[in-house]
This record gives C-alpha cells, sequence and structure tokens, in this order.
C-alpha cells in the first residue's frame, strides 16, 4: 500500500509529491525506483528518486513545508501546451497590484473558512511565506 503526502484538488498537477511504502524485501533505492516506473507505464506519472527512510517516516504526516505554483499567461491567444496547466487572461493585469495584495496574504493566518467539513488538519492556522 503506498501513502502519498497529500491530495490534489482536481485538475491540479502534483510536482515533487512524496509518498511512502513499506516492502519486505530490500532493494537498491535506484532498482526499486526503476522498477516502479517500470510498472506505471504508460500513466502520465514517474518516480524521480527512491530513498530509504527510517522506520517511523510518514509521508503524510512527516512533511514541514508545501509549495504551490500558481501559472497566469496574460495574452488573447488560446493556450496550446499548457492548457489545464495554466491561467489564461486575455485582458491586461495590473502586477504591481496583485503583487501589493499578494503580500497582505504573508504570515500566519486562519483559513478556517476554506476547511473541507471533513479537514483532518491538526489546526487551521497556516504560514504563508512567499507570494
Amino acid at each position: 500500500r503506498v501513502h502519498g503526502a497529500g491530495r490534489t484538488d482536481a485538475g491540479v498537477h502534483a510536482r515533487g509529491q512524496v509518498a511512502h511504502c513499506d516492502i519486505a524485501k530490500h532493494f537498491p533505492p535506484g532498482r526499486f525506483r526503476d522498477g516502479l516506473n517500470a510498472h506505471l507505464r504508460p500513466n502520465p506519472i514517474g518516480v524521480l528518486a527512491a530513498d530509504i527512510v527510517p522506520d517511523d517516516f510518514e509521508a503524510r504526516f512527516s512533511a514541514i513545508k508545501r509549495h504551490y505554483l500558481y501559472r497566469i499567461t496574460n495574452t488573447r491567444a488560446n493556450l496550446a501546451l499548457d492548457v489545464s496547466r495554466v491561467w489564461r487572461v486575455p485582458r491586461a493585469l495590473d502586477a504591481d497590484a496583485m503583487h501589493a495584495a499578494a503580500q497582505r496574504l504573508l504570515g500566519k493566518h486562519d483559513f478556517t473558512t476554506f476547511r473541507d467539513t471533513e479537514c483532518q488538519a491538526k489546526s487551521p492556522e497556516k504560514t504563508l511565506d512567499q507570494l
């Protein structure tokens, strides 16, 4: 059974996702990674690295940070290669105003309003370090 560090929302593409599994047989990490990738084909997923971790490592609860990348393209032309990976905004954007507004979100905040009713996080408070 594979345990992922967290879920992504529908339509969100995970990069650098961390997962763990317990296996009885010892494999060198590179060989284990290659074996996983062979079994994952042709699915659009690839294991970049595999490491041996301490027995108390839990992908979901051992995470200390998450990083998200939101991409906006400011163009009138329709997207081709980035469809469903980039938000296309055809009208002019005020990047300075967007940056100033984003800076107000930095720091520790209570996100109770945005939590799912079945959220299992210990606290609704999260710290935004960079925007």
